[in-house]
């Protein structure tokens, strides 16, 4: 695995495009006209025989060419360097098998198209499927493109419509695949019916296309390397718009999702689900730039996925840059059990969950209304910088061996430190409109709150309980309702180098409070509180070391604590 962030970005920006080259791997041949050569367009009667007799006879190079029309077959199969070109349409004659889509039966007895360990050819036209409309075996150097494939919207368990397996060099361009199975009917199970189905395969590219309204995924992606996903649009898909499943082979690695628009699937916009017991998968994968809008409903109704810009379950190595998402069922990204993650530049009108194990993790200048972390987090670093934030979630018992919030900007700031581990709170910008501390720390292990602005409205701004420790607050510009600092007898606290403004109104106007001080040092600070009132306050005995404080507004009253100046 990668440790070094900088070069994990370096490889992931400079990964080629993958694109398939045919320019120098096809040959040039003759343009066999069907109907010329006996085939009846528009005729009732099954005409796969005439077809396959024309494209078996045809020379490497040649393309089979059928004009305007009506094709009626059972299944066309191709030949290596025969390439397929159709103005008309090709459809399945009645005679053609049916067949439901099963876990064991994932391949039907007539697909529209077949490619079995074929290679060097290309294929465009317009098909209507009961069936797969084109499905590759062990093939290889295929081009799909200005194509256009209808499926069987009444089926309900369906094919999909392009399916490769242990395929490599396959293209699909400028094509659109749509109405592979019924439309999803419950909020809470599917059927099968996928856009494209890659399985098994390698070096893929599937770029400005549509896939739409088909009853499953958009696109589906299992045990496959080196897959890009670029520049389509993938829609009202009874699943999620691209979906990456695992298998035993490991080699499910290199994807590229970027430049897509992901919208009204009712699943995720994209699922990359790993749910091996093996560590996190190092799979180089970069999503940059996608949009997605409307995932994770049925009929207006939310079902249990829908993330905005990805869900990422014990994966490493991702990069998600510059994406958009809008009013989608669930968080923005889901990580769980991951690697190393970075998120940058991104945007979207909800949240970052973040769940169970996970090694490293960046956010750098995004847009989320909040980053959560659920019950059971263990981490070894996060790293929030240069963020637009409404709030941070921290629930009671996550462990976060290294957490760095560094330059953010919280609209809604509310921290519940409750945590194992180091924590570093620097240069951010904190406004706090609820009732709750702006700041509550109750357990971590040398923390830190440097040089941040903290307002907080109607609540103090820093609480700190009895067991938290080793707790720093240097250099912060602090407004706060009620009191700005509240220590209840935390250990080692150091408090210097702040202003403290305190807000008229509150039932305890200090600057500064804390009851028992246990070694606390207060030096250099800056205390406005309120006119005739107390504004900084020693209850109880305790000790404490206080060095040049500066009292503009207020008094200080230091009790019984024994104080070294």
């Amino acid at each position: 695995m990668i440790k070094s962030l900088s070069l994990f970005l370096m490889l992931l920006l400079t990964l080629p495009v993958i694109g398939i080259c045919q320019a120098d791997s096809l040959k040039e041949g003759k343009r066999l006209n069907v109907i010329e050569l006996g085939v009846s367009a528009n005729a009732t009667s099954d005409q796969t025989e005439a077809i396959q007799q024309i494209i078996d006879k045809a020379s490497e190079g040649d393309t089979v060419f059928f004009p305007e029309g009506q094709y009626l077959i059972r299944t066309i199969l191709l030949r290596t360097g025969i390439n397929l070109l159709s103005q008309g349409t090709i459809n399945h004659h009645d005679s053609a098998k049916d067949g439901e889509f099963s876990i064991e039966k994932q391949n039907s007895p007539n697909p529209l198209i077949l490619g079995q360990e074929v290679s060097n050819l290309s294929i465009s036209l317009n098909g209507e499927s009961k069936n797969e409309g084109i499905y590759l075996l062990k093939s290889q150097n295929i081009r799909i493109y200005n194509t256009e494939l209808t499926g069987d919207s009444t089926k309900l368990r369906a094919y999909p419509g392009i399916m490769t397996f242990q395929c490599s060099g396959v293209e699909i361009a400028n094509t659109r695949i749509h109405h592979f199975g019924m439309p999803r009917r419950e909020t809470d199970s599917y059927q099968p019916g996928t856009g494209i189905r890659i399985l098994s395969s390698n070096t893929i590219s599937i770029h400005d296309s549509e896939v739409y309204k088909n009853g499953e995924n958009g696109i589906f992606i299992y045990g496959s390397r080196k897959v890009e996903v670029i520049n389509n649009v993938i829609r009202h898909n009874g699943m999620s718009a691209i979906q990456v499943a695992f298998g035993d082979s490991g080699k499910e690695k290199d994807y590229t999702f970027s430049y897509n628009i992901l919208e009204e699937n009712a699943s995720d916009a994209i699922d990359i689900n790993n749910r091996s017991k093996e560590k996190a998968k190092d799979i180089e994968c970069i999503i940059i730039e996608n949009i997605t809008c409307g995932n994770g409903f049925v009929k207006g109704e939310s079902t249990p996925d829908g993330s905005g810009i990805a869900t990422l379950i014990n994966v490493s190595n991702v990069l998600l840059y510059n994406n958009e998402a809008y009013r989608n069922n669930r968080p923005a990204i889901y990580i769980e059990s991951c690697g190393l993650i970075m998120a940058k530049e991104n945007w979207a009108d909800n949240q970052v969950e973040i769940t169970l194990d996970l090694e490293e993790l960046h956010l750098v200048k995004n847009r989320f209304s909040s980053i959560n972390l659920i019950a059971n987090t263990k981490a070894q670093k996060i790293k929030l910088s240069y963020n637009e934030l409404g709030s941070l979630s921290l629930p009671n018992g996550i462990q976060v061996n290294e957490f760095l919030v560094e330059n953010n900007s919280f609209s809604n700031g509310s921290f519940n430190f409750n945590l194992k581990g180091q924590m570093h709170l620097s240069a951010n910008k904190i406004k706090n409109t609820s009732t709750n501390p702006a700041i509550l720390i109750v357990n971590a292990d040398d923390a830190y709150i440097e040089d941040n602005e903290i307002e907080s409205l109607h609540a103090s701004a820093i609480v700190l309980r009895k067991t938290a420790k080793n707790v720093h607050i240097i250099h912060n510009q602090i407004h706060s309702f009620n009191t700005a600092i509240f220590d209840d007898s935390s250990k080692n606290l150091a408090v210097k180098d702040n202003t403290l403004k305190s807000i008229a109104g509150g039932e305890e106007n200090q600057t500064f409070r804390t009851h028992f001080p246990d070694h606390l040092t207060m030096e250099g600070n800056e205390h406005i509180g309120i006119a005739n009132s107390t504004a900084v306050l020693f209850v109880g005995k305790g000790k404490a070391s206080v060095k040049n404080e500066k009292i503009t507004l207020g008094e200080a009253y230091y009790g019984e604590v024994e104080i070294d100046d």
